[in-house]
């Protein structure tokens, strides 16, 4: 069987990835903390910028606006397994913790991080909804969203791409 790369430039929505992680606004996690919430089934970015208007006289009749601000959130749904998956976060811990941060009188906050395409899309973010819904007759999901706690920790970058491996060498080293 032939090993073609297939690669029609349409962005597919499994590829888009929602990752949580615990910890603190003053440190990022680690690569290997952070988790995918949950089998995903919807993931949705938006920015919804805050904006002002000039109608000065000098704008020659067309209204001028200006980005104030933005408002990020990031919502995400999916669906639940009977049991948490190990490589997941997992929806019952998920639940847990939000009630367990509610109850203590915190903030439920989680380190969030999404990757669309060639961005990630990072941020310490606090769970701003989050319920199921689950008919006698279809899976249960959970419908969630995340939105900015500490400014300071949002950041777009690029994904890098994967670099294909071409060789591998091997140098044997003696010791003195």
């Amino acid at each position: 069987m032939a090993d073609c790369k297939t690669d029609n430039t349409k962005l597919f929505g499994r590829a888009v990835i929602l990752e949580v992680a615990d910890g603190c606004a003053d440190a990022v996690p680690t690569e290997a903390d952070f988790k995918l919430l949950m089998p995903g089934t919807s993931k949705t970015f938006d920015m919804s910028p805050n904006t002002t208007t000039s109608s000065a006289d000098d704008t020659k009749g067309w209204v001028e606006n200006i980005v104030t601000s933005n408002d990020l959130t990031l919502s995400f749904e999916g669906e639940v397994r009977v049991n948490d998956r190990s490589d997941q976060y997992g929806v019952y811990k998920y639940i847990k913790y939000y009630v367990t941060e509610v109850n203590a009188g915190r903030q439920p906050t989680l380190w969030v991080r999404m990757t669309f395409g060639q961005i990630q899309i990072q941020g310490y973010m606090v769970i701003t909804a989050l319920s199921n819904d689950g008919g006698t007759d279809d899976i249960v999901t959970l419908s969630t969203e995340f939105k900015v706690a500490d400014g300071s920790t949002v950041q777009v970058t690029d994904v890098a791409d994967d670099v294909p491996v071409t060789g591998v060498s091997i140098r044997l080293q003696t010791a003195d």
